[in-house]
């Protein structure tokens, strides 16, 4: 087949799907990052649970995670658009998906002059809050994230399950409010009763007749105040998690049920950032705290960081940060973290990174070095409920590179 006719045979084969992609106008994009962490050291501290030697290992999506996503809208006439994104995380360096699924995100909504309505896995307002004004986007192993994830006693939850999202248009040069629900943020709502009915050897034991359907659920709600207006960004966060039935911090009875009344925690945020061209300081707040004894044995701490992000040249930037993480539920069990790297952009698109960092911890402390701040899942119980399966010493580097698409 001569070049001419080949050329014409793949046109017309993609013209149905070009013509598709343009009337709903759809992008694809993604991200691939890889690179070498390395971490060790436990000098006053429990950061590796009793485990010896320096761990080195080749990672992927150190300094972001490797994706890739569909995005895209289409005009329904008024100024009304449906808009949608689906997004996949992938492991770069085995043959596993990213953290057990595939799927970071999905949702489907409208905008218009009213503002904006999306449904479905959103990220997380508290976790994408600590990724604005983190220098290193709660990422790499100066990643502030998994500090408060620690010392909160709730974790750093990535994504809301069943959300459901409402964001205003501007009501002020910069100014927008976010509202967020969701009726179960860790599982679908239902579903959690029966994985807390094990027995004292751990089997399940079944669902009890008569428990309430919530039992096991995490219902949440978020307002928060957004301000972005030229080199000003402000955020105000307020957060209620209810875990139904004590889903947490309650100690199983002889016939293994995990039951109680509900418990509930107030999360508080506050960040700030002001980009002085020469160089970007930020600043962010949290405050986690259960109603009552019970929940305040579950979470009950604060935590804060200050960063900076400077531009060197055109091709690199420097950064640091201090992050201070308090845990009021056990005696020296705060944790605080100096980070510090550079990133060289070969172009847009492609980016090399180095970075260090260094954790104190109390004689209790349990915070460790992991490359993000989901180092664990779901919401952990107990003293060293830190030690995830990911963080590890309490000092680290990792070098990597990263491209978009």
């Amino acid at each position: 087949m001569s070049k001419k006719l080949l050329a014409a045979a793949i046109a017309a084969a993609l013209a149905p799907a070009a013509v598709m992609a343009e009337a709903s106008n759809v992008t694809i994009y993604g991200r691939v990052d890889y690179g070498f962490m390395s971490r060790g050291g436990d000098s006053g501290g429990l950061s590796q649970a009793g485990r010896t030697g320096r761990l080195n290992d080749f990672e992927d999506g150190i300094g972001g995670t490797n994706r890739f996503g569909f995005k895209g809208t289409e005009d329904l006439g008024n100024g009304l658009k449906a808009i949608y994104e689906f997004e996949f995380g992938f492991s770069g360096d085995s043959g596993q998906s990213f953290n057990g699924t595939t799927n970071r995100h999905s949702w489907v909504g409208l905008t218009g002059a009213f503002g904006t309505v999306l449904g479905g896995r959103v990220d997380d307002a508290r976790y994408s809050f600590v990724g604005q004004y983190d220098p290193f986007k709660n990422q790499t192993v100066a990643n502030a994230g998994s500090l408060f994830g620690v010392t909160s006693g709730l974790g750093q939850a990535d994504r809301a399950d069943n959300a459901i999202v409402y964001i205003t248009p501007e009501l002020a040069p910069g100014l927008k409010f976010l509202a967020v629900y969701t009726t179960s943020l860790l599982s679908e709502a239902g579903s959690g009763f029966g994985a807390n009915l094990r027995n004292n050897a751990g089997v399940l034991t079944g669902v009890a007749a008569g428990a309430d359907v919530e039992a096991g659920d995490t219902p949440l709600y978020a307002i928060a105040a957004l301000y972005n207006n030229g080199p000003i960004s402000v955020t105000l966060d307020y957060e209620n998690l209810t875990l139904k039935n004590g889903r947490l911090g309650a100690v199983p009875n002889a016939a293994g049920a995990r039951g109680g009344s509900d418990i509930e925690f107030n999360l508080y945020v506050v960040g700030a950032s002001y980009d002085f061209g020469v160089a970007k300081l930020s600043a962010y707040y949290e405050k986690t705290k259960g109603d009552d004894a019970t929940a305040r044995a579950v979470s009950n701490g604060d935590g804060w960081l200050i960063g900076v992000s400077a531009p060197v040249t055109s091709n690199v930037t420097l950064k640091a940060s201090y992050v201070k993480a308090n845990d009021d539920r056990f005696a020296q069990a705060d944790c605080s973290k100096w980070g510090f790297g550079g990133e060289y952009a070969f172009s847009k698109r492609t980016t090399a990174y180095a970075t260090y960092a260094k954790i104190d911890n109390d004689r209790n402390g349990v915070c460790s070095i992991s490359k993000n701040a989901t180092g664990f899942s779901g919401l952990p119980t107990g003293a060293n409920a830190g030690n995830n399966g990911t963080g590890y010493g309490d000092s680290g580097f990792n070098v990597g590179l990263a491209h978009t698409f």
